[in-house]
């Protein structure tokens, strides 16, 4: 339903972070909805000046499609981290979670529910900061946009209350921060479960799995802190943030100074863009750049920004040209978009750019870049306008270090857009003068 994108505000002179929604792709009731939702991460963010959270600058409306402009945060997620198999000691982790916590303790004191604390919210930031993000589905203490019965956040960290749709208040959040804290040190969360029924039904009945393996990881200290924020009935947790950081401090004691904690997030940033750097495919035997990006632009006419993404992850196993094209069209929906997907990369490659045994290129005359009108370029720009609003010229400058002729301008700019009826009529546009 959206991406974010890096973007530079020439005003301030400052890099920040734009999050795009497409509210057109719900259905009208849920379109209100979410983009009340939308709002009121602004709303929320925006009444939490605090250095642990990540900032939010504007919220506007581009023709009902809300969009974010945020504070650009240079680090990964924690979640990136969990999933390339990083763990971390119980000093740092506790010294990570109190950020965290602190994060919490100010929202909190502003009537701000987060409901959605999961690794992927968490940000480890370059300088040592931890960031928390995301109050797409806050509750604020003004707001019955979100009514007791609705079950909302992601089932692997929800707390019980938030599994079968009760009251939920600030000690919802701590069960969540248990869970995550917990898998930090043991790679394991609490209530595992392979999907949604299964894991509701640990959270409501069975005890947490893991106490064992955290006790010889954490102490029994530090174990009992986690259980005490994982109980049942919200009663029998913490009382409020600041003294679940408390009773983790005191668990923990001098395990791990600050100084100590910074240099754990640094080298957990460079190694998650290590690893990931590690696994793009290698330069050499591979396909040629110009041709990726060529097959890129076709699959994004079919299934929008996804595209960049699909293609990469394909490209490890893909053995040749065909076996690529064939794994990127089952990620299309129609029939037919498949079909044609298949016909336009295939042919695009024996007339286009061409797969070198040394990785260099290959490129027919019928490559060489050719000047691209300023008329164009600015009848471009307004089309994309009127589908992304503001953030259109900046991918209109990106394009332009890319596109080799005014064809390939527009298939570029056309990838940005999420709906095939979208993409379809901004294509159009390219024909009327």
């Amino acid at each position: 339903m959206g991406v974010v994108y890096e973007a530079h505000d020439a005003l301030i002179d400052r890099k920040v972070a734009i999050k795009l929604v497409r509210a057109e792709l719900l259905e009208s009731t849920a379109q209100e909805d979410y983009t009340a939702r939308f709002q009121r991460e602004a709303q929320a963010a925006g009444r939490c000046n605090h250095p642990c959270i990540v900032a939010i600058f504007d919220y506007a409306l581009q023709e009902q499609n809300p969009y974010l402009v945020m504070e650009y945060v240079d680090g990964v997620g924690l979640d990136k981290a969990l999933s390339q198999g990083e763990r971390f000691a119980p000093g740092a982790a506790v010294h990570l979670i109190l950020q965290v916590l602190d994060a919490l303790s100010a929202a909190h004191a502003a009537g701000i529910v987060h409901r959605d604390i999961k690794p992927g919210n968490i940000l480890l930031a370059t300088g040592g900061r931890v960031k928390v993000t995301d109050f797409g589905v806050a509750r604020l203490d003004t707001s019955s946009l979100t009514l007791d019965g609705m079950a909302i956040g992601t089932p692997r960290y929800m707390s019980p209350e938030q599994c079968y749709g009760g009251a939920v208040d600030a000690r919802s959040d701590l069960f969540s921060v248990a869970v995550v804290l917990q898998e930090m040190m043991t790679g394991q969360r609490p209530f595992p479960g392979k999907d949604l029924t299964e894991i509701a039904c640990r959270l409501l009945r069975d005890p947490p799995v893991g106490a064992d393996a955290l006790k010889d990881i954490a102490g029994a200290a530090l174990t009992s802190v986690i259980q005490r924020a994982l109980a049942k009935t919200p009663e029998d947790r913490f009382s409020s943030a600041s003294a679940m950081a408390d009773a983790l401090r005191v668990a923990a004691g001098d395990a791990v100074p600050e100084t100590s904690v910074a240099d754990t997030i640094e080298h957990t940033i460079v190694a998650v863009r290590a690893r990931a750097k590690s696994q793009r495919p290698p330069k050499e035997g591979t396909f040629d750049p110009e041709l990726l990006s060529n097959i890129e632009r076709r699959l994004a006419r079919r299934v929008g920004p996804i595209a960049h993404y699909l293609v990469q992850t394909s490209l490890p196993a893909a053995t040749s040209l065909e076996s690529l094209c064939d794994v990127l069209a089952q990620r299309i929906d129609r029939p037919e978009d498949r079909r044609q997907f298949l016909a336009e990369a295939l042919e695009a490659a024996r007339s286009g750019a061409s797969v070198s045994p040394t990785g260099g290129s290959r490129y027919p005359q019928s490559a060489i870049p050719t000047p691209i009108p300023p008329e164009e370029v600015e009848r471009a720009r307004r089309a994309l306008a009127d589908s992304l609003g503001p953030i259109a010229k900046i991918l209109v400058q990106r394009a332009l270090g890319k596109a080799r002729s005014s064809q390939e301008l527009w298939d570029l700019l056309a990838s940005h857009i999420d709906t095939d009826a979208g993409r379809a009529d901004f294509i159009s546009r390219r024909d009327k003068v």
